[in-house]
């Protein structure tokens, strides 16, 4: 589950602003807005706006102003998942983003399910900054990638934002335009899990978000996640997650009890 601690947008600070922390127990989500100086392990680089640094829990955070007043946008975020370890991403590291029109109204509508007072906005937010991580994943393999390893990964993007689909290795493999077994291939090799599993494993995280933060049943949860039989989805969830959608459900809510 992911969970937002603060996001903010249009942070602005002086020229002389600089920023460091090495104690903070969260992920810290930064795009630029203006120039900037990035303190790496390798030494200082300058950064134009819009270029982002991930940085993972317990990592020195560190950046200040250059040539001028400072300001960018910003997420602090826990989570108990590995979606970002998956992607290997450069943490600590400045990424120029590919496409910063997007990234930008995925922060804006992130600061509006923040600050809202929507009952599930935590469950919207988690799906957010998960299309977050994948803008930058793009930015990462941008450069260096194939047309067809650019198609795979927006083929992924689309799973991981619309698990619910009926999806078929067929259309899959339609849509890059290669053959189904080909596909069960290189999508592996790409993402080390196949495309149909990648499908299963997004539905059944996205079955626990529903399960933490609302009160559905697991027929309607179930329908929300693409299954058209709630006996599968039950069987699915308990084969991947190792208990029942109702056991998951008691566990998700004990540990909130004693967290509050």
């Amino acid at each position: 589950m992911v969970d937002i601690n603060f996001v903010w947008l249009n942070s602005v600070h002086e020229s002389d602003f600089v920023y460091y922390d090495d104690i903070h127990d969260w992920w810290l989500l930064v795009q630029t807005k203006t120039y900037a100086k990035v303190h790496t392990e390798s030494g200082d680089v300058i950064v134009p706006p819009d270029t982002v640094m991930l940085y993972p829990p317990k990592a020195p955070a560190s950046y200040e102003a250059h040539g001028g007043p400072y300001a960018n946008y910003y997420v602090r975020f826990y989570t108990d998942e590995d979606f970002i370890e998956k992607l290997n991403l450069p943490l600590g590291k400045p990424i120029i983003l590919r496409s910063p029109e997007s990234m930008n109204s995925l922060f804006k509508f992130l600061e509006k399910e923040y600050f809202s007072d929507f009952a599930y906005s935590q469950q919207s937010m988690g799906m957010i900054m998960r299309l977050m991580i994948m803008k930058l994943a793009e930015s990462v393999e941008d450069n260096s990638m194939t047309e067809q390893q650019r198609a795979l990964i927006n083929l992924r993007y689309d799973i991981q934002t619309r698990p619910d689909y009926q999806w078929t290795v067929n259309e899959m493999a339609e849509r890059i335009h290669v053959s189904a077994g080909y596909l069960q291939s290189i999508y592996k090799k790409q993402f080390g899990v196949s495309c149909m599993q990648d499908v299963l494993n997004r539905r059944v995280d996205l079955a626990k978000e529903y399960l933490q933060s609302s009160a559905y049943s697991s027929q309607k949860i179930a329908q929300l996640c693409g299954y058209q039989s709630i006996e599968h989805f039950c069987r699915q969830f308990k084969l991947i997650a190792g208990m029942s959608p109702l056991q998951y459900r008691k566990k998700a809510l004990m540990k909130q009890a004693r967290e509050n």
